[in-house]
């Protein structure tokens, strides 16, 4: 059991020690993304009258084009060894990292607090018990995986992809069986109402840019890139797209049913096993979930060590961290309002259009500026190459956020120029495109030594060794 608790932090990952197989990403993705709420985002469509064949088109479109970011994120893991986040300190500097680090924090907390009252709505309607005591015991169950870390994540989603599989086959027969059972939502399909589906389905997976190749960073070298970004791609496409269309084809006949309860009207959808369904139903939430508790751990390790981290992290500090996030997303699942869970989350669609921007730096940085070659020593190290703050990055990522917010819709704020588009959301393609071509362009002469540096971890900088 030893060996199973992840004792690294966010130093980078020697050779010696990489495992694991690029398809295992596969299940890992499909299940992180085959949840309840994949259902309950696909139903939107639905609820706001852009029709079912409109939606579908959009799920498929928007999750393909959000998938290609996130899994070019997922390829860097296995050629780095290194954390989401803290390959940020090559872009932005050691100090300057932090923005982001702080912005993905708060939008894993959000995430969790989110996804843990449906699992203890769901927990409290099986039980009987009382919802506050089914969110405790969601989260309780969704820490002990994030505490266990790496090895046990993969295990425990590759076991729930298996199972939700089954699951969303019985689902989708009986979703089918019961349509034009009710009378149909109302529909009124327009451009802005597609697009805007679209943009959320890709935004749905732009989101886990900020922590995927946690994800990827044990795998070998020799697993490649190639192959870690077509088992992200496939993964996390194949569990969404389904779930999300599974949602929607419910939500024409039952969406007010599936706005007050999904998880519990999903398990009740089959005519048989409903308890069963559930109880999968709600495990899938947690295995996703857990993700929420141990993605925060990675960027808060990043934001306050001051060079690597250590080689290794004891139980205790890796206990304490988990579940003091843990605790501040409990509290605000039990104690805060519905009201406040919708505040949340049009705070998390605002956080997307901060992340975005970073997105775009990372990707560009990586793949086109430095071709995959980058000092790792100096990444982990307060006193390496890339600075403490590097200000060119900082002003490219402010000038790409201000740039969207004319082109934001949402329910806080509608700017100038989506009022004028009919209420069409385009701000996240103005934040990747206005942030990735003013840093290429800042930074395009910046001369590369592929023999200097390398693009994978060797055991000093492992071992945590500051240059």
């Amino acid at each position: 059991m030893a060996t199973l608790i992840e004792q690294r932090s966010i130093g980078a990952i020697p050779e010696a020690e990489r495992h694991g197989k690029a398809w295992h990403l596969l299940p890992l993705w499909f299940s992180l993304n085959a949840t309840v709420m994949a259902a309950t985002t696909g139903a939107i469509g639905i609820s706001i009258g852009a029709g079912l064949m409109p939606t579908l088109l959009a799920i498929v479109i928007g999750n393909l084009v959000g998938a290609v970011f996130m899994a070019y994120h997922s390829a860097q893991g296995p050629q780095l060894g290194l954390p989401q986040m803290i390959q940020s300190r090559a872009q932005f500097g050691f100090f300057g990292a932090a923005l982001p680090n702080l912005l993905a924090i708060i939008m894993y907390i959000g995430y969790f607090a989110g996804a843990g009252v449906i699992g203890g709505q769901a927990i409290a309607s099986i039980t009987g018990i009382p919802t506050w005591a089914g969110i405790v015991i969601c989260n309780a169950l969704t820490w002990a995986i994030a505490f266990a870390g790496y090895r046990i994540i993969h295990l425990f989603d590759r076991a729930m992809a298996v199972v939700s599989v089954i699951v969303l086959v019985l689902l989708f027969i009986a979703a089918i069986a019961h349509y034009g059972s009710a009378p149909a939502a109302p529909a009124k399909p327009t451009f802005a109402n597609f697009f805007l589906i679209l943009s959320i389905c890709a935004s749905w997976q732009i989101t886990f840019a900020p922590y995927v190749s946690d994800y990827s960073r044990y795998l070998p070298t020799a697993q490649g890139g190639a192959k870690t970004f077509w088992y992200t791609l496939i993964g996390t496409c194949a569990g969404a797209i389904t779930f999300m269309a599974l949602g929607a084809i419910v939500a024409v006949y039952a969406l007010d049913s599936l706005n007050s309860d999904a998880l519990v009207y999903l398990s009740k959808l089959a005519p048989f096993g409903a308890p069963v369904i559930a109880v999968v139903l709600v495990l899938g939430m947690i295995g996703a979930n857990c993700d929420n508790l141990y993605g925060p751990y990675m960027a808060g390790l990043s934001t306050v060590t001051q060079a690597g981290g250590p080689p290794h992290v004891s139980r205790l500090v890796r206990a304490c961290a988990t579940g003091g996030f843990g605790l501040i997303g409990t509290a605000i699942g039990i104690f805060l309002s519905g009201d406040f869970l919708t505040n949340l989350s049009n705070l998390i669609l605002f956080l997307l259009y901060m992340l975005v921007p970073w997105t775009a730096i990372n990707l560009v940085d990586f793949y086109v500026i430095h071709r995959g070659h980058y000092d790792v020593a100096s990444i982990v190290s307060m006193r390496g190459r890339y600075g403490l703050v590097n200000w060119k990055a900082i002003g490219t990522y402010a000038i790409a956020v201000i740039a969207e917010v004319p082109f934001m819709s949402c329910p806080l704020f509608v700017g100038p120029v989506a009022t004028a588009l009919g209420g069409v959301d385009i701000a996240w393609l103005v934040g990747l495109f206005v942030a990735g071509g003013l840093h290429y362009a800042l930074n395009r002469h910046t001369t590369i030594d592929d023999a200097e540096y390398t693009i994978t971890a060797d055991s000093s900088v492992a071992s945590g060794a500051v240059a």
